[in-house]
């Protein structure tokens, strides 16, 4: 195994760990509501999709943090999302606010992309099913449903007809609606992609979010157990947790 580098915590860093202990999704599922908010609700301008990468990237860190990576991994996210809001403003700036293009979808994406991923391999290591590990399993359905609103987006930016049948020029907020309503297969009809390639990713987002909630957040609420742990440093720049019952009987063993 490979030797790990230690890396101190910066003031910021060491704030962050003693008020935000691991695993505390319920601060990423805000994020995902307000990132939401703003898409579904705020006015069709410029300094709404720079709100919406901010959050987007507060997001991330979020994630990052109560998924207790290395300091190393945060501090390349938080230079992620710094720049990518400042490459935000800039478009704003120098396009004068005109509508999205595919850029912008594209960079919303590897915003989003990695989250879940990071989510589950936080998850599958604690080997824990808790509350905190639902809520985890939560945020990674909504983040699901996002993503795919963005690909939407992209593949209307990108191609040379439009995504909708009934319309030719939908906005963010459509693009939201039909994921999520495409997500929990409610099928309104009231948008219905056009082209094959929009019309493969409706139904595979379809399936996969009906499978989601049957399978994974189904079997995780049904073994729910109440673990309490307790917050131990490491070395290696991070923080780990120990089960109480388990820290309290190597203790008694040690004394």
């Amino acid at each position: 195994m490979a030797k790990r580098t230690h890396v101190r915590a910066s003031s910021i860093e060491a704030f962050l760990e003693r008020h935000s202990p691991g695993y505390q999704y319920g601060y990423v599922l805000g994020l995902l509501a307000m990132t939401f908010i703003v898409m579904a609700a705020g006015p069709p301008d410029g300094w709404t999709r720079v709100t919406t990468v901010l959050l987007q990237g507060l997001t991330l860190c979020a994630a990052l943090l109560a998924s207790r990576v290395s300091l190393r991994l945060f501090r390349l996210a938080a230079v992620i999302s710094l720049l990518s809001l400042i490459g935000a403003i800039a478009s704003v700036v120098i396009d004068n606010g005109r509508d999205p293009n595919g850029a912008f979808y594209l960079l919303n994406i590897l915003l989003v992309i990695t989250v879940p991923w990071i989510i589950v391999r936080a998850l599958w290591k604690r080997r824990v099913i808790d509350v905190r590990t639902v809520l985890g399993a939560v945020c990674i359905y909504v983040l699901l449903g996002m993503l795919y609103a963005f690909l939407y987006a992209a593949i209307d930016s990108l191609s040379s007809g439009p995504f909708f049948v009934q319309t030719a020029n939908p906005t963010t907020p459509d693009f939201l609606y039909f994921s999520y309503i495409t997500q929990t297969t409610v099928g309104y009809g009231d948008f219905t992609a056009e082209g094959d390639l929009g019309r493969a990713l409706a139904v595979v987002e379809a399936m996969g979010g009906q499978l989601y909630l049957v399978t994974v957040i189904a079997v995780l609420v049904s073994r729910l157990s109440n673990v309490t742990f307790r917050a131990t440093p490491s070395g290696s720049g991070t923080v780990s947790e120990v089960p109480v019952a388990e820290a309290t009987t190597s203790e008694t063993g040690s004394a």
